[in-house]
């Protein structure tokens, strides 16, 4: 389009067109700046511009692209934030039997703000992730933050209460066996909760102390160990473990039998496999690990990425929105 641009005797750059069509210079629709966002929050900036030259024939630079999305993802952190400072205890009478609640960390590449030039120094900040899921649903609720344990608890108990946490649900919580989520899960769920420790963790040190305990034949007696855990018999893997044993003194890297057994000795309460098993539900935790790998690792992960800490929040925080089926809230 051709335009014309006038002048006054009051001033010498006078531009009708745009004030009549109203539109303003370098100025996006509300439609485009949801298409932007839609493809800044899952490809990088740069790798976006070419989705939209692909889909709608036309360019937009890279940092179009990125002003749009920061911008609605800081949008998406306000109203994910104002819906946690509700209560999430006041439950339904009524809820799911079962609710499967999960938790995790996972590192994420940060720099701190400053001039572009030259290399900047980069720190990884942990991101909490937190899910859960009514039993026998294939719709999961997310949460993500890096703030503080606390406040990680409280956006657990929010994804529980919308999964479908009642009063009369059981809350199968499962985790790696960090102190931070064992605690969680008590101080959130209450006496509704139980925590069971991720049978694939478990796994990890058994297998670290396979070849100590059984030299020969070191994944058959992993497997033995892994059978025996599965019905219910952890003395039995204790005791196994007993004889094998590193001396006081001996390095926390060179003792993988003496971590083995700690780790399932401080933990006893929390190896129920059997009766999770006989009632349906899992005893790994792959619906966290599931969730860092297309919730958040696949936008705030990507090779060669680092990002301002407050940047991280929000694009998390606009994944979760989208990956917890509220996408047209953000726009409607």
């Amino acid at each position: 389009m051709r335009e014309r641009i006038w002048c006054s005797p009051t001033q010498s750059y006078l531009r009708p067109l745009p004030r009549r069509l109203g539109v303003t210079p370098r100025g996006r629709s509300h439609r485009l700046e949801r298409v932007l966002t839609d493809f800044g929050c899952e490809h990088s900036f740069a790798r976006a511009t070419q989705s939209v030259r692909e889909h709608y024939g036309f360019e937009l630079g890279a940092s179009a692209v990125r002003t749009a999305t920061l911008k609605h993802a800081q949008r998406a952190q306000e109203q994910m934030e104002a819906g946690y400072r509700e209560p999430f205890r006041i439950l339904p009478a009524v809820g799911a039997a079962q609710v499967i609640a999960e938790a995790d960390g996972t590192m994420i590449c940060t720099v701190e703000p400053g001039p572009r030039k030259g290399k900047r120094p980069r720190d990884w900040k942990e991101m909490r992730l937190v899910a859960a899921q009514a039993q026998d649903s294939a719709t999961t609720v997310y949460g993500a933050t890096f703030g503080s344990v606390g406040e990680t608890g409280q956006r657990w108990g929010h994804c529980a209460r919308q999964a479908g946490w009642g009063l009369n649900s059981r809350i199968h919580a499962v985790g790696d066996g960090a102190e931070w989520i064992q605690l969680q899960c008590q101080e959130v769920f209450q006496s509704q909760g139980v925590f069971l420790c991720d049978f694939y963790h478990v796994s990890e040190y058994l297998g670290a102390a396979a070849p100590a305990c059984r030299a020969l034949q070191p994944e058959a007696w992993r497997r033995t160990q892994q059978k025996r855990l599965r019905r219910g018999a952890v003395p039995q893997v204790l005791q196994a473990l007993e004889p094998h044993l590193e001396p006081d003194g001996t390095a926390e890297d060179q003792a993988p039998v003496r971590n083995a057994y700690r780790y399932l000795h401080n933990r006893l309460d929390c190896l129920d496999y059997p009766g999770a098993l006989s009632r349906g539900l899992p005893i790994g935790s792959g619906m966290i690990e599931s969730g860092h790998r297309h919730v958040l690792q696949a936008r705030l992960k990507k090779a060669g990425t680092a990002w301002l800490r407050h940047h991280a929040d929000q694009i998390a925080h606009l994944r979760v929105l989208r990956a917890n089926r509220q996408w047209e809230s953000l726009w409607n």
